[in-house]
């Protein structure tokens, strides 16, 4: 734990600031440029779009694809899901801390021709209701739930309320003709995964996405065997997910859950291979 964050814990905090953003422009391929806009949080690192990250998701993500992005930040993972998905498709993208969301809808709206978002701010939960978060510091750069944790552990002084929706109930009812199309999850919460993909799990039996999910450092040991075995018996491959652009690292079985400290997975349906 740093000096400042036990400061912090014990209750002398700052207050909250606001930061606003840049736009960025990307060229894919040569004349073909987009627009992105990088959060101004002085420990927020720059984000860049790169032709490689949308070439990886190509792999599997088709033009008039729905994909769903829970954790999503300011966006930077769900526009190259979009830009892979094409106008055609759709990306939901779960945010619900108020600052990092503010940047997500102006990259949201932008490239209205290539790209599809909606942006969400919600946390995918369990349930519909309220949630509290705890952030590392008082500008809601980086955070999560952390359930179950202690906040000596987490070292995250800082809360907010947000609200929680169940995703799937909500994705059937709004989006019942983009849902048919689902085709990719990616979810990075700081420790929700799992919670998270069993509140999906009709999603993930009828329509067999892609997933991408985090094991978290401070996730226990059954709680990561429970994950592996979640996937394994719905008829999942699990890998060891390498990169932004190499998503289909080695193949990893039940043994390989705790080898780990912190590490990203990509799940593939069985039927593809």
């Amino acid at each position: 734990m740093k000096v400042r964050e036990l400061i912090y814990l014990l209750g002398i905090k700052p207050k909250m600031r606001r930061y606003g953003h840049r736009l960025d422009t990307f060229e894919l391929v040569p004349g073909d440029r987009i627009q992105f806009a990088n959060w101004l949080h002085p420990a927020a690192k720059r984000k860049s779009i790169e032709a490689a990250q949308v070439a990886a998701l190509s792999e599997f993500l088709r033009p008039g694809d729905s994909a769903i992005d829970v954790g999503a930040y300011i966006g930077d993972t769900a526009v190259p899901m979009a830009l892979a998905a094409g106008a055609s498709g759709c990306v939901f993208a779960f945010e619900p801390n108020p600052s990092a969301f503010a940047v997500l809808q102006v990259n949201a709206a932008l490239n209205p021709d290539t790209t599809r978002i909606v942006p969400l701010p919600f946390a995918a939960g369990e349930t519909e209701g309220r949630l509290i978060f705890k952030y590392s510091d008082p500008d809601l750069c980086n955070g999560g739930e952390l359930r179950g944790l202690s906040r000596w552990r987490h070292a995250h002084a800082f809360e907010v309320e947000v609200a929680s929706i169940h995703a799937e109930t909500l994705l059937r009812e709004d989006y019942p003709e983009e849902i048919q199309r689902l085709r990719y999850i990616k979810i990075d919460s700081e420790g929700a995964d799992f919670r998270i993909l069993k509140s999906m799990d009709g999603l993930i039996r009828e329509f067999r996405p892609y997933l991408r999910c985090e094991i978290y450092r401070h996730l226990g040991k059954e709680e990561r065997l429970d994950l592996f075995r979640f996937l394994l018996e719905r008829d999942y491959r699990v890998h060891r997910f390498l990169s932004p652009i190499h998503y289909r690292g080695p193949e990893l079985s039940l043994e390989d859950a705790c080898k780990e400290d912190h590490y990203d997975i990509f799940a593939v349906p069985a039927e593809e291979g």
